[in-house]
């Protein structure tokens, strides 16, 4: 905070504001052979829940009335997640079993890592379940219970690209990335049309039919290029049977995953990060298909949204800029990440006991090693350029049950596409140190939104529908004069006002947060938003970089108010001309 420039300037302002204002009025919220095609019966999709109130313990999941029904071959859930199966439990059980896997080791980059390491980070990665991953290569090679090691050459069963995946490495990245492709596939599709066709190990190719089962065909995907089109059948059974010999039936529905969390996380770096990419609701596949679909449920092709089909967010980070653990949890993997790049990426990632797991890319250096207990706020690294970055930045990413999720939630009208998908997961507001813009503030959450009870305006605001409740208001900043930069004119024209007057229930200690949203509308965003708060103790002045804020809950402050004597005054006035003001919500946080 600093001071006002004069207390006269403040209660000018607040003396126009009083003289001038009128109420705007409220925005309106906006096991046969797959070559046969016999189709199995589409899993549903989980439903599309509102956005959660921001409250820090998870919530159990509801008693379910009835049993979920059997899949007839393969869980679909169970593709991209193994609950409480990370490195400890899979280097347990490779050793138990005397498996050949359990001692391997492997260079990638400037790490010596594991083969426990490499699967962890390359399933995670892909979103692949581990265990899916090693009942393949039991299949093909018995690699898993076997203290041999003549057959991990070819551990997937791959010999295609004239040989050119040979090792064990080369077959479990093939493997990983191949069910990965069949996903991606599944899901871009027009659902009236077929995915694309299988192709055996002799170069055949067969078509397969468009209401194919996603598990059906993400299997026959991977297996089919390791047999003819005689043996896809027996495959598909044998997997099937040796993933129930090392892991249990995965016919099975999971009945003890855990449900979705109430909001937990808090923002991995310091300072505010401008955002430079979100997460693609439409297809988070890193394949463009056309346009980004925000949590908004808005459409974008816009370059500020940065690239269609991201899987995360990405913050302009860079070296010496510190990442933190957004939440407590165990470092599964701390390491490089070969995704096909020149150079590895260093990464690390995060379970967090409750279905989630949160992931940090790119990174410079890396301050923690697998199997760490961490605690939020506890650096894991250095911001960078590592693997296939564009420049330095933080790729922060954020999955449930396996699947990448938005940790912004969805705050779309309507239902999120990704949420509907084959393969995709349901999006909650994550955020637990700031309100969801869509979702009811927690208990003694005082929010004044524009257009709303207690808000008040003068001036020609102009109207955007993205922002806290589906809408805000934004003008081009004005100038005052300042004896700092007195080259500088001062703006003739009249500020544009705004002002929060807030019902508290109580006399006490708030926190002030405003919201300021992401959205195009002409103008780069004021590096010097200003605003006014009176509280018991007086008046305070704050200046905010709205560049680095939007999107997000900039911090006023914290201060003690009177149950009706808080202001919070706003405007157009900032510390730099014709850049973009914007005016949204206040939200009034206790602070006990």
């Amino acid at each position: 905070m600093k001071p006002l420039h004069t207390t006269l300037l403040s209660l000018a302002l607040a003396v126009s504001l009083a003289a001038c204002a009128t109420p705007q009025p409220t925005p309106t919220p906006v096991p046969t052979p797959v070559a046969e095609a016999i189709p199995s019966p589409m899993p549903s999709a989980t439903p599309a829940r509102p956005t959660a109130a921001p409250t820090a313990a998870p919530t159990a999941a509801p008693p379910t009335a009835i049993p979920e029904p059997r899949d007839p071959l393969f869980d679909p859930r169970r593709i991209s997640y193994a609950y409480q199966f990370t490195g400890s439990e899979i280097q347990a059980l490779l050793e138990q079993r005397g498996s050949a896997l359990a001692p391997v080791r492997f260079q990638v980059g400037d790490r010596s890592q594991s083969f426990t390491d490499v699967l962890v980070g390359i399933s995670s990665l892909y979103s692949i379940s581990p265990q899916l991953l090693l009942a393949l290569m039991e299949l093909h090679s018995g690699a898993v219970s076997s203290g041999g090691s003549a057959n991990l050459a070819w551990a997937m069963g791959y010999q295609g690209d004239n040989g050119g995946r040979r090792g064990l490495y080369s077959q479990l990245r093939w493997g990983a990335r191949e069910l990965r492709y069949a996903v991606r596939d599944y899901t871009l599709r027009n659902p009236a049309d077929p995915p694309p066709p299988l192709v055996f190990a002799d170069g055949s190719r067969q078509q397969v039919s468009a209401d194919i089962s996603f598990s059906r065909y993400v299997l026959a995907r991977v297996l089919a290029p390791t047999t003819g089109p005689g043996g896809l059948g027996w495959y598909l059974d044998s997997l099937v049977n040796t993933y129930a010999r090392l892991f249990g039936d995965p016919r099975d529905p999971p009945t003890d995953w855990p449900a979705l969390a109430q909001p937990f996380l808090t923002r991995p770096m310091a300072d505010l990060a401008p955002i430079t990419s979100f997460f693609d609701h439409d297809a988070p596949f890193l394949r463009q298909n056309g346009s980004l679909e925000t949590y908004w449920g808005r459409q974008e092709t816009d370059a500020s949204f940065a690239y269609d089909g991201h899987t995360g967010w990405d913050y302009a980070m860079g070296p010496p800029d510190k990442v933190f653990a957004a939440a407590a949890g165990s470092v599964i993997f701390a390491g490089n990440s070969d995704d096909g790049c020149a150079t590895p990426a260093r990464a690390v990632i995060i379970d967090h006991g409750n279905g989630y797991r949160t992931l940090y890319w790119h990174l410079a250096r890396i301050s923690v090693e697998a199997g760490q207990q961490v605690s939020a706020g506890d650096q894991v690294g250095v911001a960078g350029e590592s693997g296939c970055a564009n420049g330095a930045h933080l790729h922060f990413q954020a999955q449930y049950l396996g699947r990448d999720v938005d940790p912004y939630g969805w705050c779309g009208a309507a239902p999120d596409p990704w949420a509907q998908s084959a393969a995709g997961q349901v999006s909650v507001w994550l955020w637990a140190d700031m309100p969801s813009p869509c979702g009811p503030p927690a208990p003694g959450v005082v929010v004044v939104d524009d257009g709303g009870p207690g808000f008040s305006s003068s001036g020609d605001w102009q109207l955007s529908d993205v922002g806290y409740g589906g809408g805000s208001r934004y003008a081009a900043s004005s100038f005052p004069g300042s004896a700092a930069q007195p080259w500088r004119a001062a703006a003739l024209a009249p500020p544009l006002l705004a002002l929060w007057h807030p019902q508290l229930p109580a006399a006490g200690r708030y926190r002030v947060l405003a919201y300021i949203p992401y959205a195009l509308n002409g103008l780069d965003e004021s590096r010097e938003l200003r605003y006014v708060i009176r509280h018991s103790g007086g008046e305070s002045s704050v200046a905010v970089n709205s560049e680095d804020a939007r999107n997000w809950w900039a911090d006023l402050g914290t201060y003690d108010f009177t149950p009706d004597g808080a202001l919070v005054l706003g405007g157009s006035l900032a510390g730099d001309l014709r850049r973009g003001v914007w005016i949204d919500a206040v939200a009034f946080v206790p602070v006990r």
